[in-house]
């Protein structure tokens, strides 16, 4: 049985689409692809197939950003799948990748109006405090701080006389789920090192030394509890992982596999474990996605099949799920193909189908790296609704779960 609806987001009027009565949310058969039609800026409409509200939140390349003093660019997008996008209480929602003025542009969370733009930000890296809703941490040189983004102002937390080239990961690293630790990467007498920084008691853990790697990034895990590095650890394989606690000791073997896991981001499980979360690379589970116990390096298999992109976490107040990216369009790997996707972390292989992404994967600025609010209940991806050019890319929100009604048509 089929049904159309006219659907009306945030004022906004939208074309006629048909879904499935039925959406196929949790099936784990192959499904095609849709042709649909690249929606106007703010319009919306349902995932004919897995029945999410999604909708369009930047604009048309060239045009007036509104309430801004500024203009779209061809790439408006978020940062990456394990940053979060959405500050902790998703009123703002910050568009951290413009290639234009502003390049920082925050939008309200909710309408996705934008609000106010920043022409970068103080320092090199930034985080949404977990805690503190107009606040991010940010470092850069030998300083962390806050940065208040509504009202543009800065507090020094720390600085770090004897040390140079700070960043959170870099890029990849993130605080612990309280805000309370953060592990920064940087240069000590020129040589690489990292350690972990407490930013409520204001300590300082030793050093841990990165000398015969060649780092990818580092982290906090979720729980501030140990310091996760991932890189070329011993020379022959990339991508491995070796896990040590706040003082620098190695807890558990070094994870020797290729990407066992790959593009992964940190988490605490349903039994309040610390753990790694993302696609697997090497036998035997190449392609699922798994996930892996810090304390131990203990496996488990989340999905039956696909090859999984990118994974985040980032969806902190809907513990025991991960969102999951699927750039892959076929025809090998079923059944998830061009698809963001939600995983159960219990091993029951549980999924929620969300939304097909639309996106070729032309260059790194293309990927979809999808990232959910804190809620879980939206996720946001970029899109170049399969240009053949690669552009432009802009930034697309699914809203989970949406109770479909019959309307009358808008005469507006």
């Amino acid at each position: 049985m089929k049904m159309c609806i006219q659907l009306f987001w945030l004022g906004v009027l939208c074309l006629p689409v048909t879904v499935a009565a039925e959406p196929a949310t949790s099936r784990l058969e192959t499904v095609p692809i849709p042709e649909v039609p690249r929606p106007d800026y703010l319009a919306s409409y349902v995932d004919s197939t897995f029945g999410a509200i999604v909708t369009r939140i930047t604009g048309e390349p060239g045009s007036v950003i509104r309430n801004i003093n500024g203009h779209w660019s061809d790439v408006a997008r978020h940062l990456y799948s394990k940053t979060a996008a959405w500050n902790c209480d998703q009123s703002l929602l910050l568009l951290a990748r413009h290639h234009g003025f502003p390049s920082l542009i925050f939008l309200d969370g909710s309408t996705y109006q934008p609000l106010f733009g920043r022409n970068g930000g103080p320092g090199i890296e930034l985080r949404w405090h977990p805690q503190k809703p107009d606040e991010m941490v940010y470092v850069g040189g030998n300083t962390i701080g806050f940065w208040n983004v509504r009202q543009n102002t800065t507090q020094t937390i720390a600085t770090f006389p004897d040390y140079s080239d700070c960043y959170i990961g870099p890029w990849e690293g993130n605080l612990s789920q309280d805000g309370s630790r953060v592990v920064l990467v940087g240069k000590k007498q020129e040589k690489p090192v990292a350690f972990a920084y407490d930013l409520i008691a204001k300590r300082q853990y030793p050093d841990l030394s990165l000398n015969g790697l060649t780092l990818d990034w580092a982290s906090v895990s979720a729980s501030g509890k140990y310091i996760v590095v991932n890189g070329q650890i011993n020379g022959k394989n990339g991508d491995q992982t070796q896990v040590y606690d706040l003082e620098g000791r190695a807890v558990g073997e070094l994870w020797a596999e290729y990407g066992r896991p790959s593009h992964y981001d940190l988490a605490l499980d349903e039994n309040g474990d610390d753990v790694a979360v993302g696609v697997s690379k090497s036998k035997p589970d190449d392609g699922r996605v798994i996930k892996r116990r810090l304390s131990d390096g203990r496996v488990t298999v989340l999905t039956p099949g696909g090859y999984a992109s990118h994974t985040s976490t980032r969806n902190v107040k809907r513990p025991g799920w991960a969102f999951v990216t699927y750039q892959h369009r076929g025809p090998t790997w079923p059944p998830f193909w061009d698809e963001v996707i939600a995983v159960k972390l219990d091993g029951s292989m549980a999924i929620e189908r969300i939304a097909h992404l639309h996106t070729a994967d032309t260059d790194y600025l293309s990927a979809a790296v999808a990232v959910p609010s804190p809620d879980g209940q939206r996720v946001l991806w970029a899109s170049n609704w399969n240009a053949v050019t690669g552009r432009p890319v802009a930034a697309y929100v699914a809203r989970l779960k949406p109770k479909l009604k019959n309307t009358k048509k808008n005469t507006k």
